[in-house]
């Protein structure tokens, strides 16, 4: 008895996302702090690699785009702690818990690059940036996972053009970076953030369709 009772409780994606509930509310706020906190990343990314090879207003660009940086990893995290609010059907806390841990590694990656690039020390700055790529592969099983409860399998594609994206560009960038800091294989800066630049870019991209599956 307990347990049918429990079971008619229980809601489809269908009829969450017809609702006007706070946990949708909420989600629907999380998925958009974190598309313009992915924007602000991507963008102080794309400034950080043209402003590298200019010399005019250098300086004053390069206090302005560790603060966007900053500001936008900040977003991310906050949009991702409102996603907690999902329905308990959607199964996947510890995958939202596992990203928000990698996003606020990123968030104190991006906070100490104001005490100069040797602050933390390239060991754990590398795990920090490789904490946060694993994160975004975690927040987009997390969307698998959600599309599924809202049976939108037919979106499925897009969150695998999430986690390829993360592997290819994102992963790749950072084990560009890995090899080049031992020595083994030398790259240059503007090829690291090239490579690193595309994921940046493709992940909100991605990110934008699938949110407009939570549109009212």
């Amino acid at each position: 008895m307990t347990e049918a009772a429990s079971n008619s409780d229980r809601i489809s994606g269908e009829q969450w996302l017809r609702g006007t509930s706070t946990s949708l509310k909420r989600t629907r706020q999380g998925f958009t702090l974190f598309l313009y906190g992915c924007i602000l990343v991507c963008l102080a990314a794309l400034g950080v690699l043209y402003f590298e090879f200019s010399t005019e207003l250098l300086s004053v660009v390069m206090q302005v785009l560790p603060v966007t940086a900053l500001m936008g990893n900040l977003i991310i995290f906050a949009g991702a702690l409102l996603l907690f609010s999902v329905p308990t059907e959607v199964n996947s806390r510890g995958l939202l818990i596992g990203a928000s841990v990698g996003f606020f590694a990123k968030v104190i990656f991006a906070g100490t690059v104001f005490w100069g690039p040797g602050f933390l020390g390239l060991p754990l700055a590398l795990c920090l940036k490789l904490a946060a790529y694993i994160g975004l592969i975690l927040f987009a099983l997390f969307l698998r996972n959600l599309l599924l409860y809202l049976n939108r399998s037919d979106q499925l594609l897009k969150v695998y053009g999430l986690l390829v994206t993360s592997v290819l560009f994102l992963l790749g960038s950072w084990c560009m970076e890995l090899v080049m800091d031992l020595g083994l294989i030398k790259f240059t800066l503007i090829h690291i953030y090239s490579v690193m630049l595309v994921g940046l870019f493709l992940y909100p991209c991605l990110f934008y369709s699938l949110k407009k599956v939570l549109a009212p």
